[in-house]
C-alpha cells in the first residue's frame, strides 16, 4: 500500500514558520493580542504548530461548526461550538485546516462579523481553490492542493487518522477497512 503524500510532515512545519513570521509582524503592533480561533477539530494541529511560530503574545479560542459526512460535505454548515472569548474590537484570526467549497469559511466569516471584531484574517493550511462554490477571503494560505479526498494532520475519515503528522490520499482499500473497524456498510 502506497499512500499518496500531499505534505510531509518538514514541509508543514516550513509552512507554519512561514506563515508564523507573517503573522508575527502583522500583529506586532496590535493593540491587544490577537485571538487566534482554531476551527474544531480538523484546525487543531495546525493551530498549535503555527502558533508556536508566531512571536507575540496572543489568545487561543475555538469553534466548531460541522458540513462534512465521511467523504462528502453535506453542503450545510451548521454551527456546534461558540467561541469562549468575547471578540468585540480584537484582531481574529481563523486557523482552518482546509479550504474547499468555501462554504464553511463564509458561515464562519458572516458569523463571526456579527460579534463586531477589529479585523478577521483568515488563515488555511491547504486551499482547494478547484473546488470552490463562493469566493471567499483567504489571507494565508500554506499551499494549494487538488480536489482528493485528505486525510491526516487533522483531515479525517470519522474522527480517523487526525493524528498523523502529514497530509495524504487514502487508497479506498484503506477506506473499506476502516469501515470494517467502524462497523460501517
Amino acid at each position: 500500500m502506497m499512500r499518496k503524500i500531499i505534505l510531509s510532515n518538514e514541509e508543514i512545519k516550513g509552512i507554519c514558520k512561514r506563515i508564523g513570521k507573517e503573522l508575527t509582524i502583522k500583529f506586532q503592533d496590535a493593540p491587544q493580542p490577537p485571538i487566534f480561533v482554531g476551527v474544531l477539530k480538523g484546525g487543531v494541529p495546525f493551530l498549535m504548530d503555527l502558533v508556536n511560530e508566531v512571536d507575540v503574545p496572543l489568545v487561543i479560542d475555538f469553534i466548531q461548526i460541522e458540513s462534512w459526512s465521511g467523504l462528502e460535505s453535506t453542503g450545510k454548515v451548521t454551527l456546534k461550538r461558540d467561541l469562549d472569548s468575547d471578540i468585540t474590537n480584537r484582531d481574529v484570526v481563523i486557523v482552518e485546516d482546509v479550504i474547499d467549497s468555501g462554504l464553511s469559511m463564509q458561515f464562519l466569516i458572516d458569523f463571526l462579523k456579527k460579534k463586531n471584531p477589529r479585523s478577521i484574517t483568515v488563515t488555511t493550511l491547504l486551499d482547494k481553490k478547484c473546488a470552490r462554490k463562493i469566493p471567499v477571503q483567504i489571507d494565508y494560505a500554506g499551499t494549494e492542493v487538488g480536489n482528493e479526498f485528505l486525510m491526516g494532520y487533522g483531515l479525517d475519515y470519522y474522527d480517523l487518522f487526525r493524528n498523523t503528522n502529514y497530509v495524504f490520499v487514502p487508497e479506498m482499500t484503506e477506506v473499506h477497512q476502516w469501515d470494517e473497524i467502524l462497523k460501517r456498510k
